[in-house]
């Protein structure tokens, strides 16, 4: 599969798993985002748990806006828990977040698996 990250449909949802110190770069973001986008579709899924330790962002402010352009053109109505252990979102964060937001993806930041499971509306799912 894809170096970095793995796909796992579950009951009502796509679990995204980033391995360890993943590294949020153009190429690497712009590749789990076609994965999840496509895979959602050919599923018909909406919603999707990524979660990660260790995750590392090097995006520029506008790349961020770009590839939440991205995820909305593949796919809107996507709706996308990250619960990225270690991660402190911060402005760049919230910009990327508003504008996937503006554009018919949400996104949240949890540092707790169930509070996002509950958020996505998976909280009776069981995480692996």
């Amino acid at each position: 599969m894809n170096a970095g990250f793995r796909l796992e449909p579950r009951d009502g949802y796509l679990y995204v798993s980033l391995d360890p110190g993943f590294e949020m770069t153009p190429r690497a973001t712009t590749e789990v985002w076609v994965a999840i986008c496509d895979t959602c579709r050919e599923l018909g899924l909406r919603k999707v748990l990524a979660e990660g330790d260790g995750v590392a962002r090097r995006l520029t402010p506008m790349e961020s806006f770009d590839i939440a352009e991205l995820a909305a053109r593949l796919l809107p109505g996507l709706c996308v828990a990250c619960v990225f252990r270690g991660y402190v979102p911060d402005e760049q964060s919230r910009f990327f977040q508003t504008t996937a937001m503006n554009r018919g993806v949400r996104i949240d930041f949890f540092q707790d698996l169930n509070a996002a499971l509950r958020w996505l509306g998976a909280a009776e799912q069981q995480a692996r």
